[in-house]
């Protein structure tokens, strides 16, 4: 849902200036995977997928002629996103949904949700 709401972002404000935010979340990663990879090796995973989807996202951007920043976070994403806005000059949000159902969202919460709650810009979720 990100490449989607990278497009919906470039075609709708083309000449903004772009900050790409990718949040590793290790409170994802079980407790058993922890122990079976390590750490180390869990966070070195997730920067090269930090890594492939910053590629991807400049890929996406240079067939818009715009310029992307990349950042990466470790954290609660929610709060991370939330808090790169409140530190950084950041005007707007736009980010993917996952989709998921009503009642896995009141089980598990959703990022989106609580991004668009706490949030001090607007925010645009794209599905």
């Amino acid at each position: 849902m990100a490449k989607q709401a990278l497009e919906h972002a470039l075609s709708m404000h083309p000449d903004a200036q772009f900050t790409i935010l990718y949040v590793i979340d290790y409170i994802e990663e079980s407790y058993s995977s922890r122990a079976l990879v390590g750490a180390d090796k869990l966070r070195e995973r997730a920067e090269e997928r930090a890594e492939e989807l910053f590629e991807e996202a400049e890929d996406i951007a240079e067939e818009h002629s715009v310029e992307i920043e990349t950042r990466t976070a470790v954290g609660d994403p929610s709060r991370e996103i939330v808090a790169y806005a409140e530190d950084h000059d950041i005007n707007q949000i736009v980010m993917g949904s996952h989709g998921r159902s009503p009642m896995s969202r009141i089980l598990l919460g959703s990022v989106a949700e609580d991004v668009t709650r706490r949030a001090p810009v607007p925010v645009t979720v794209v599905r």
